[in-house]
């Protein structure tokens, strides 16, 4: 039943067993890796993390930024979460973007490491030709970022899972339930410890 009447020589199976085994090996390898970069890490000294996210409600056009700043011990040094009509998802997302950046340069950051779970957006800040962003529906926020970037610090944007930017998704969420809300929080709020808690666990 197993083998379908077919005979099998032990050499076959040795090596189907074999290769198996490697495959098995292989997954576990890589399943390992993804568990160990999905998970929020504090960057070094004496960097800050700026984790950006954008909210939209399709049926409102409404939309909701967020962001936090975390030193190297992970030590909160702001947040931010912002409501706003008139938009869409990549708007909220560069919105985001550009509010944190704002508030990282004017509180005297200049070593940046910037994550954000929309690749979309990363991706308009990486190298690439950009003799056609003027095309850009959203080239207004683009320009500005690209202007804030060019100033004299370090700024790193990168791109990450959705899991692992929780804290900014509920503050962006806070903002995009709140329209017209501008809040720079100072210290956590409290509907924010819990993804707040996960991060540091990790």
């Amino acid at each position: 039943m197993v083998f379908h009447d077919e005979l099998w020589q032990i050499l076959a199976v040795r090596r189907k067993v074999i290769l198996s085994t490697v495959e098995n090996s292989v997954y576990n390898a890589k399943r390992r890796l993804w568990v160990e970069q999905a998970l929020w890490r504090p960057p070094e000294h004496p960097w800050v993390k700026l984790n950006t996210d954008g909210s939209w409600l399709s049926e409102t056009s409404a939309m909701g930024m967020g962001g936090v700043i975390r030193d190297w011990a992970s030590m909160w040094r702001g947040g931010f979460s912002r409501g706003a009509l008139h938009g869409d998802a990549l708007r909220a997302e560069l919105l985001a973007l550009e509010e944190g950046l704002l508030f990282c340069w004017e509180g005297g950051f200049r070593k940046v490491s910037c994550e954000c779970d929309c690749l979309g957006a990363v991706t308009l800040f990486q190298d690439r030709p950009t003799d056609r962003d003027y095309l850009h529906k959203h080239y207004d926020v683009i320009r500005r970022v690209k202007r804030m970037l060019a100033r004299d610090w370090v700024v790193y944007v990168s791109h990450i899972p959705r899991e692992i930017n929780s804290v900014a998704h509920t503050l962006a969420n806070w903002g995009v339930r709140n329209l017209g809300s501008n809040v720079f929080w100072r210290s956590p709020p409290d509907f924010i410890l819990l993804p707040l808690r996960r991060d540091s666990m990790s």
